[in-house]
């Protein structure tokens, strides 16, 4: 299910220590939705409230850290919208559009006493929102709590309240309105091995008419992918021009005309993958299949109604039902409910034994195995593949020795087991493996993140998600001549927690979390979206055991939406789903011949096929 890499490794690491230039606008992003959060209350307007509005100079406030949402093109007279003049003569000499900060509100702004002008707010810079609808995350590696001062007031001769005084050049946009005034797009754009599409998440203002949205993903296309994919993705040539409009569609049927070398000379299979990433970025989930007439310049327009576009995304391939497990008293067995029967994949029988962690993945062709067995200094990283429906022998992997973690696969091609890469952390450092035993190799990061904790992989295959040094974090894995490389990874910021102890992909967009709470005392499990911005409510108190390791299932983009239906994790030695409350996985819950209970011995180390 996931790319064909060759292996070798060497990587880099860690954020600079660039700050965001205090002439960039700033949004402010709010406490963001708590509970059930991600999925937008649909009784809140599309556009966001104007200063006449305001009731008072708290309700102003927030108002006026609304108002920067939406079009990019008319988003800083909205602000000023809500300036005394003394106020917008700080805008009036800045640059025309100055970058949004998107920022998290820390508790409630405050006023001194009821008549002062003066509110102060305390929140964290957590990103960037571009004109392209890509959020970029805030690049300082230790990113402060910030004290913001506005003041509020009246202006003689006119009605309601005004912002007095602001800090200049500044735009400011809470995550609460981030989510409810943006609509969450994922577009596309082909690896640069040309074999399977890498999802891009990009936000729309939801005030954007629906003519307009097509497009909007054109020109987004056009421009390329955002920037912490440019490693690994590419964009049209260049060259390539987006047309001023997309005509609304017509008979179901959507027209896109491209100028310049959209389609490059000599390459017979550049228009189909053309049409398969403009199929993939402009068919929203739920909707009706459109036919796209596609068209080069002057040349004849070439249409496309079939769905086999499909294909060109792995995480298309994703099931509706996952094949679960869990690790028994050393022995991997199915949890039952799962759509496949025993036996074991991969696996021979003599060989499932003695297992502490384990991971499976597939491809259309070969099923991949990696255990870890006994613990201490007698653990071993073990490895089979083997042909779909077949067994192979479990082999050594050589080079390893200390504190063995969790494996990973990282790509799976069809019809190449031994081009297979895994990734295993090892006294807290990140080692590459491959099927056949061979010596594992050292990922070397450039600057030193802290421990690292654990890994986990998109079902794109290049992009992944760590967690380093109690943080989250974001990069790429790329391919560079003989070598895998990951990228300087950019941190994210999950709101509500202080510590992050484990991280799982949920979707092609969303990030399963888990870590220690604000408060300092508990644990939490939520769902973040891949930017760090937008949070999804999972189960906000799970007790004071930490999470130790965490998986999901990510879910079908066409069939499940942004956030997996099945995610679990492990708190002291156990095994529980993670549904409206934690429920503990049970021997009761194994598939197979009963097994009979051992006092202390639980299910432990879950894990998915995919």
């Amino acid at each position: 299910m996931r790319r064909l890499l060759t292996v070798a490794v060497v990587a880099a690491l860690l954020l600079g220590g660039c700050g965001i230039p205090d002439e960039t606008r700033v949004t402010v992003v709010g406490a963001g939705p708590s509970g059930g959060t991600g999925a937008r209350d649909d009784t809140i307007p599309a556009v966001p409230n104007t200063r006449e509005s305001a009731n008072d100079p708290l309700q102003l406030l927030r108002y006026y850290l609304e108002a920067a949402a939406g079009d990019p093109e008319t988003e800083l007279t909205r602000v000023k919208a809500f300036l005394a003049p003394g106020a917008r003569a700080g805008f009036e000499a800045g640059p025309d559009v100055p970058d949004v900060k998107v920022i998290r509100l820390k508790g409630d702004p405050l006023q001194n006493t009821p008549d002062d002008p003066e509110i102060t707010f305390n929140a964290q810079v957590i990103g960037l929102l571009k004109g392209n609808g890509s959020l970029e995350p805030n690049p300082e590696a230790n990113p402060v709590i910030s004290e913001y001062t506005v003041k509020v007031g009246r202006v003689a001769g006119q009605q309601g309240y005004f912002i007095l005084e602001t800090p200049p050049h500044t735009l400011l946009l809470t995550d609460t309105a981030l989510n409810n005034y943006y609509e969450r797009r994922t577009i596309y754009f082909w690896n640069n091995e040309n074999t399977a599409l890498i999802p891009d998440l990009r936000y729309m203002p939801r005030d954007l008419p629906s003519t307009q949205r097509p497009t909007t993903i054109v020109s987004w296309l056009v421009s390329g992918p955002a920037s912490w994919l440019g490693y690994v993705a590419h964009g049209l040539p260049d060259g390539t021009t987006a047309p001023e409009i997309v005509p609304a569609a017509t008979n179901n049927t959507l027209s896109v005309t491209l100028g310049g070398p959209a389609v490059p000379a000599g390459d017979a299979k550049a228009l189909d993958r053309l049409r398969r990433q403009f199929q993939w970025s402009l068919q929203k989930p739920g909707d009706v299949q459109q036919t796209l007439e596609l068209k080069i310049g002057k040349q004849e327009a070439a249409r496309y109604s079939e769905t086999d576009y499909r294909s060109s995304n792995p995480a298309y391939r994703l099931a509706s039902q996952p094949e679960r497990f869990a690790v028994y008293n050393g022995v991997i067995r199915r949890i039952a409910k799962t759509t496949q029967a025993e036996p074991i994949p991969v696996l021979k029988p003599e060989d499932n034994k003695g297992i502490t962690a384990a991971a499976m993945s597939a491809s259309s062709t070969h099923t991949f195995a990696a255990v870890v067995t006994g613990s201490g200094k007698n653990a071993k990283l073990r490895v089979a593949v083997a042909p779909t429906g077949e067994q192979a022998a479990l082999k050594d992997v050589r080079g390893l020795s200390g504190t063995l973690g969790r494996p990973v696969w990282s790509v799976t091609a069809d019809n190449d087991p031994l081009g297979a890469v895994g990734l295993i952390t090892v006294n807290n450092r990140l080692y590459t493996f491959a099927p056949d035993g061979s010596a594992v190799k050292l990922v070397d990061w450039q600057t030193d993140p802290g421990p690292i904790q654990a890994i986990s992989v998109a079902p794109d295959g290049y992009r992944v998600a760590l967690v380093a040094g109690g943080r989250l974090y974001r990069a790429t894995l790329e391919t560079g001549g003989d070598d895998i490389t990951i990228s300087t990874p950019e941190r994210l910021y999950p709101p509500t927690l202080s510590k992050v102890t484990a991280v799982a992909w949920s979707s092609e967009t969303y990030l399963a979390v888990a870590g220690l709470r604000d408060d300092g005392q508990r644990y939490a499990v939520l769902d973040v979206s891949v930017d760090g911005a937008v949070p999804y409510g999972r189960l906000d108190d799970i007790g004071k055991e930490a999470v130790t390791y965490l998986t999901a299932y990510p879910s079908n983009p066409l069939t499940r939406g942004e956030n997996a239906d099945t995610e679990t994790y492990e708190a002291a030695g156990d095994a529980w789903d993670v549904l409206g409350e934690p429920v503990k996985i049970t021997v009761g819950d194994l598939a197979g011949p009963p097994a009979s209970p051992q006092a202390g011995v639980n299910p432990t180390a879950p894990f998915f096929l995919y």
